[in-house]
């Protein structure tokens, strides 16, 4: 005689860390695989009440991360997502769902699509790219661009176009066309500074070191980095901190955080100043 399953009639606090835990690490799981233990249906109705309420979504089939939080994770520190790839790496919504997420997410100014190469890549709001009037205008100075270079490759005599003609063509443009270097009244600590803002979890206020390196390495060495971080925690702007476990850091990430005292690894900063 075969026995029956017991089923669990409550859920405790511990069970459901595990779940909450276990759902932000997959970002998305069938709500009927949330509990390695059997529960009875109104248990289960909890479990997903105070999941929701810890700010996880319930779809008809998954318990998840909000889609726009997992399309905001893809863009930390200063990440660059081909929009190809952004429905195979956010899980558990239909593409009828993070369609209407990531159009949300960007109607709200979160991210922005550019075209590279012809590639349509998701990016942070912090880049720099053209506003609607920028681009109005660089369409039209393309077509006149393109009209004077039909006449300029035209049969009959070598024909060129002068410099200050082409720039005058542009010269609206010049703004968005200088690159994103450091000029001499952008120092390296207000570089960081800067990144730091924008990086910072809006709750407790840390930044992951190596996405802040990733961030500015178009812009600042490593080295520099470093120095920058250095000269916040000795003037006591910035606090350095080692992760909590050696092993909650990644390889590829120890060589991009400075060096602490008795061996550790500094791998989050926090601005200590408003």
């Amino acid at each position: 005689m075969s026995r029956k399953a017991v089923l669990l009639d409550r859920v405790d606090a511990q069970l459901v860390d595990d779940v909450e835990r276990a759902v932000r690490a997959a970002k998305a799981l069938p709500s009927t695989r949330l509990s390695q233990t059997k529960l009875t249906p109104e248990a289960s109705a909890e479990l997903v009440r105070q999941l929701v309420a810890r700010g996880l979504e319930r779809s008809p089939k998954t318990i998840r991360v909000p889609l726009a939080a997992q399309i905001e994770s893809l863009l930390q520190g200063g990440a660059r997502v081909p929009l190809k790839d952004v429905g195979k790496r956010v899980k558990g919504g239909t593409k009828a769902e993070l369609d209407a997420a990531l159009a949300k997410f960007i109607r709200e100014g979160h991210a922005r699509v550019v075209v590279r190469t012809q590639v349509e890549v998701l990016v942070g709001p912090a880049e720099r790219a053209l506003d609607p009037t920028e681009i109005a205008h660089l369409s039209k100075t393309a077509a006149q661009v393109s009209k004077t270079l039909k006449k300029v490759q035209a049969k009959g005599l070598p024909r060129s176009i002068l410099q200050e003609d082409l720039a005058a063509l542009f010269a609206p443009l010049q703004p968005s066309l200088r690159l994103a270097a450091t000029t001499p009244d952008q120092a390296p600590s207000m570089l960081v500074d800067e990144a730091l803002r924008r990086l910072e979890d809006p709750a407790l206020k840390l930044v992951r070191i190596p996405d802040l390196v990733r961030a500015l390495s178009s812009r600042l060495s490593l080295d520099a980095i470093h120095r920058a971080l250095a000269e916040g925690a000795k003037d006591g702007t910035l606090e350095l901190r080692p992760e909590a476990g050696a092993e909650f850091l990644k390889p590829e990430d120890v060589p991009l955080c400075p060096p602490g005292p008795r061996g550790t690894v500094l791998s989050y900063a926090r601005r200590v100043s408003p």
